[in-house]
């Protein structure tokens, strides 16, 4: 669990987008009763329950996805923005939170066509080890499927 003060202009969907939660969530966690009303100031309890394999980042002033993915050194630029459902080129600002790979977790975002077989081999790994580590594999468009490699 975390704490978050709301802010002037926050919104519960942007306060669950920040920090990939989902809304229901967030009113339930705080037993919120009237959603519509957040005052600045106000503090939330978010229930932060990362993907197996991630961590949490919070964006501080002047951030990059560039910067980021060069301080943490396990991850793109480019798989760092689809894994937080980001545009190469958009503007991340402080305090935002991102989800990051731990060191030694593959990525890999699905696309169509894609099946367990072919992931498996993009990852680095078999179809069971995968299954095992991504109990719930659908092969949808843009789902992100992690595996973490066994150290030598």
């Amino acid at each position: 669990m975390e704490k978050y003060i709301v802010k002037e202009g926050d919104t519960l969907l942007s306060i669950a987008e920040a920090f990939h939660v989902r809304v229901i969530d967030l009113i339930k966690e705080n037993k919120l009763e009237d959603i519509y009303i957040l005052t600045p100031g106000m503090e939330l309890v978010i229930p932060v329950d990362m993907p197996l394999g991630f961590t949490a980042y919070t964006v501080k002033k002047g951030d990059s996805l560039y910067a980021i993915a060069r301080e943490l050194g396990n991850i793109t630029p480019t798989q760092l923005a689809e894994v937080n459902g980001l545009e190469i080129n958009e503007y991340i600002y402080p305090d935002q939170r991102l989800i990051v790979p731990k060191p030694g977790v593959k990525v890999y975002i699905t696309k169509d066509g894609d099946t367990i077989k072919t992931v498996a081999e993009e990852i680095g790994t078999s179809d069971k080890n995968l299954i095992v580590y991504n109990p719930n594999i659908y092969l949808l468009p843009e789902q992100l499927i992690a595996y973490e490699m066994p150290q030598n």
